[in-house]
């Protein structure tokens, strides 16, 4: 059964996302990442929804892309891939809404792009947080590599990109990866005291000061995000995602080689 991507609508204009699965492993499969495209799209119309939280119910928040779908990438292929995701996740920092990215558990890869898109992190003391994709051949190629940059700055988006590392909740508060951590058993009340003091604001100009923010990177952001995707489909033009995913899959070391000319 792959993830599935529920709609919950709440009270006082909070309305909730929740990913989940019958193993407690949430996977960004094209299938599941057409149902959340679904859900965004009933969101963005609503404009009732002041607030969009983004959780999961199991083991983890998002353990990130399919392997077997980025195994099967070319080239070709890999471009658009990259594309289609970086177009979705710019849906959630698009909603007119404030979005939270309710972080209970593991979030790597994948996971933790659709998290940099939201406009609000809180994690879990007991969160993994990461970005392994370099461990398998590749970049962050979902907006990833761009948002870090942008929101905590290129010197922590480097520690957290090339470590291909995960890094506890308390780490990515330090690195500005979070906003906010709270012990195990009073996250989901934390959660909600934030709810409450984002809904404090002016709902107009909540919308007003997002929209401003936005445009501020609105100039140049997509073109780094086509350089983005460009360069995640570059990597399958050297063999690495194929090894390294395989590495992984087997449990094993990645065996590098290393490249006889520098990379394009």
């Amino acid at each position: 059964m792959s993830t599935q991507v529920d709609l919950v609508q709440g009270d006082a204009g909070v309305s909730r996302v929740v990913f989940r699965s019958e193993n407690g492993i949430q996977i960004l499969s094209r299938a599941t990442l057409d149902q959340l495209k679904t859900v965004l799209k009933a969101l963005k119309g609503d404009k009732s929804v002041r607030i969009v939280v983004f959780e999961a119910q199991g083991r983890t928040f998002l353990a990130g892309a399919d392997l077997a779908e980025l195994k099967a990438l070319t080239r070709k292929t890999a471009r658009r891939y990259a594309r289609d995701g970086q177009q979705l996740f710019q849906r959630i920092a698009d909603l007119p809404a404030i979005s939270i990215a309710a972080i209970h558990a593991t979030c790597v890869g994948g996971g933790l792009e659709l998290s940099l898109a939201c406009d609000v992190r809180l994690a879990a003391a007991g969160a993994l947080i990461g970005a392994p994709e370099v461990k398998l051949g590749l970049i962050p190629g979902w907006g990833g590599t761009v948002r870090s940059t942008l929101l905590f700055g290129a010197s922590h988006a480097k520690r957290v990109i090339l470590a291909g590392e995960h890094f506890s909740a308390a780490e990515a508060l330090r690195l500005g990866v979070v906003d906010a951590v709270f012990p195990d058993s009073e996250f989901r009340a934390g959660v909600d005291s934030r709810i409450a003091a984002l809904l404090k604001a002016g709902p107009q100009a909540a919308v007003a000061a997002k929209r401003l923010i936005a445009d501020i990177y609105a100039v140049e952001l997509d073109d780094l995000l086509e350089m983005e995707a460009e360069q995640f489909a570059k990597c399958y033009s050297t063999g690495e995602p194929a090894e390294g995913i395989a590495a992984f899959l087997e449990k094993r070391p990645a065996g590098w080689r290393t490249p006889a000319s520098k990379p394009e």
